[in-house]
């Protein structure tokens, strides 16, 4: 009997652990973006990453890092309560040829996981010539 009481207690405190474990806060419908083909311009591209709080607590963005100064970031400043959406905005300027661009945004956030990241990817051509 009490081997039996020993492991419902066992079982009963790994399940207590397994449901007290941290969940994803900042979760994005999509973490990475494709602008295709694009060329080398004065025109800025931008992409929406859409996102929504699933946790229980509201939701501060508190920064979003940029790999270039090709590239400008905008979030939500206020905080996005639980069950809530955001987006953050993205808007890069092509001003070399790249054949696989590939960029990393950190999002820091009081969310978990923190910091997460998020992809912006092209194929930058040099522009067409009209003659």
């Amino acid at each position: 009997m009490k081997r039996y009481l020993i492991s419902f207690l066992f079982f009963l405190f790994c399940g207590l652990a397994l449901v007290a474990q941290p969940k994803k806060t900042l979760v994005f419908d999509n973490n990475t973006q494709s602008l295709g083909t694009i060329f080398v311009s004065e025109t800025a591209y931008t992409k929406a990453y859409p996102f929504k709080n699933a946790g229980l607590l509201p939701l501060q963005i508190q920064v979003v890092s940029t790999p270039c100064v090709c590239a400008e970031v905008s979030w939500p400043k206020e905080e996005i309560a639980p069950g809530e959406t955001g987006e953050i905005i993205v808007t890069f300027h092509a001003n070399a040829a790249n054949e696989n661009l590939s960029l990393t945004f950190y999002v820091y956030s009081n969310g978990i996981p923190n910091p997460n990241a998020i992809f912006l990817k092209a194929k930058v051509k040099e522009p067409r010539n009209n003659k």
